[in-house]
């Protein structure tokens, strides 16, 4: 539903960036096609459409009053040109308080879009994107949900709001990686001196305690009203699942649907499980190498090679050349499990392990020393600032010290990656979090669940732990399928559920498999 055009006006929008975003470390993405890297667009406005905010969610009996917004100011969508997407959208800005409770303080623009349904009238309900990462925009992912949803949105809109500190929405961008500096990329996942220099340079223009998941649910709720829908159907994905969870418990009257890809249950405290969930992946992924043919002739040993370069490189006897820089630096252990972990979210990424591994045991290390500095850049539109805000507030400070030797000891991984996030979060301001924020969410709003079982990133128990709580629910498990990842089949059972609006209590279901891409052997 698009408000009525009223006015036309003449602007011009600076390009930006919608490339894959955070493949480095914890990628998202909805859709098995890869992002149009470096893909750059033009957003020529043509119209502006105007609405003032009033008290919609009571005329449409939906929503509930926020505890922070109060009164509500205008919104102007103008056409725009996204990229991928066929038919003209709408774009434009919501202005809010970046602190609630200081409404006459600093004011953020929450970047908006939509994509019009394409049927020529849309019903109240849109899909509601949710980007994960934390620090994923929703406007650049335009092309891949408005082709992942082309029969949905025959009579929906898109909505794709840019959570506060992302994207258009006053981005908190970090640079914490320096082509100079290749060596500290290959010991830092969180340069410690990066990230204090990028927290002094972001708190200057922004209170960094104002971008939990909690204000961005505030914020997304006001553009609900101002553009007169009804309740949305959110689509989420990984950490996207956190900010419809917290949504979900702030305003229940104002969701229709759900569908929550790859969940992060709320009371899970990241990064602590990550060691066991890549260790898990690395045997998963050992065994698909053994039984497929050409993997299993060309890496018979692949397990003894593994072990004994994990040896080396805890041995620190692993130095290594990098381009523009005299001599040799070593490679760390924690840095390669990091980055390796990374490529385990998915079967594809991780098609070219077993490879490396091999390269590795014969004394090649480039592929790797080579592989981790390329991916650790900072020619993305990645919002590091708004990944700390949110897990430097609400994941690390909940980690209990007993439990991280149980949770590491004896993974590849260890404590490399929990100690490099705890070091980066020494740096960053912390929120404080309403009371029972964490607690695990219960609603009877209709929900999907889905998730991969070949996802090094969240494992099944994420879903089972997560669903617990929602009475009317379907737990789908995607076999052969990593993070975040669609196919025909979840698609039918979302469809068959959004247009519907309901689901039947308590179901679990099964996709049919999808073959593992071949491995790479040379």
């Amino acid at each position: 539903m698009i408000p009525t055009l009223v006015a036309v006006d003449e602007d011009r929008v600076a390009s930006i960036n919608a490339g894959y975003r955070y493949r480095h470390r914890i990628p998202e993405r909805r859709s098995s096609r890869p992002w149009a890297t470096g893909l750059r667009l033009l957003l020529p406005l043509t119209a502006v459409l105007s609405v003032q905010f009033v008290s919609i969610a009571n005329t449409a009996g939906v929503g509930g009053p926020s505890r922070y917004a109060k009164s509500f100011g205008a919104i102007e969508l103008s056409y725009c040109k996204l990229p991928g997407v066929p038919q003209p959208a709408r774009c434009g800005v919501l202005e809010v308080a970046e602190n609630p409770n200081q409404p006459a303080g600093r004011r953020l623009r929450i970047g908006v879009a939509v994509i019009p349904a394409t049927g020529g009238k849309s019903l109240p309900d849109p899909i509601a994107i949710l980007m994960g990462g934390p620090g994923e925009d929703a406007i650049g992912a335009a092309e891949i949900y408005a082709e992942q949803f082309t029969t949905l949105r025959q009579d929906r809109d898109i909505l794709l709001v840019d959570q506060r500190g992302t994207g258009r929405s006053g981005a908190l961008n970090c640079a914490l990686f320096s082509a100079q500096e290749p060596a500290v990329s290959l010991r830092d996942v969180f340069p410690p001196a990066a990230v204090e220099r990028c927290e002094q340079n972001l708190r200057v223009g922004a209170d960094l305690t104002q971008y939990t998941y909690d204000r961005f649910a505030n914020d997304l709720e006001q553009v609900r009203q101002a553009l007169g829908y009804g309740p949305l159907n959110l689509c989420a994905g990984s950490y996207g699942t956190r900010a419809a969870q917290v949504y979900l418990r702030m305003y229940p009257k104002s969701v229709r649907t759900v569908y929550m890809g790859s969940v992060v249950p709320i009371d899970v405290a990241g990064p602590l499980p990550f060691a066991k969930t890549e260790q898990t992946a690395i045997e998963k992924m050992f065994d698909a190498c053994a039984g497929d043919f050409a993997c299993n002739a060309t890496f018979p040993h692949l397990r003894e090679e593994f072990r004994q370069i994990s040896a080396r490189l805890s041995s620190g006897s692993v130095r290594v050349t990098v381009q523009a820089y005299t001599g040799t630096v070593p490679l760390y252990r924690g840095r390669v499990a990091e980055w390796f972990r990374s490529k385990l979210y998915r079967p594809r990424s991780s098609t070219t392990l077993p490879w490396m591994i091999h390269r590795a045991f014969l004394g090649d290390w480039s592929p790797i020393s080579e592989g981790i500095p390329s991916d650790a850049s900072d020619d993305s539109p990645f919002s590091f600032g708004l990944f700390f805000a949110i897990t430097c507030s609400e994941d690390v400070p909940f980690i209990r010290e007993d439990d991280v030797t149980a949770e590491t000891q004896g993974t590849f991984l260890g404590d490399y990656r929990l100690r490099q996030q705890q070091a980066a979060c020494k740096f960053w301001p912390k929120a404080s979090l309403p009371k029972d924020y964490r607690e695990p969410i219960r609603s009877s709003v209709p929900t999907v669940f889905a998730s991969g079982d070949a996802d090094g990133g969240t494992p099944l128990w994420f879903m089972q732990r997560a669903a617990q709580g929602f009475s009317h629910r379907i737990e789908v498990v995607l076999r052969g399928q990593g993070h975040t990842e669609w196919n025909d089949c979840i698609a039918q059972i979302y469809q068959q559920v959004l247009v519907s609006g309901s689901v039947d209590g308590g179901i679990t279901s099964t996709c049919p498999p999808v073959p593992r891409p071949p491995f790479r052997t040379h």
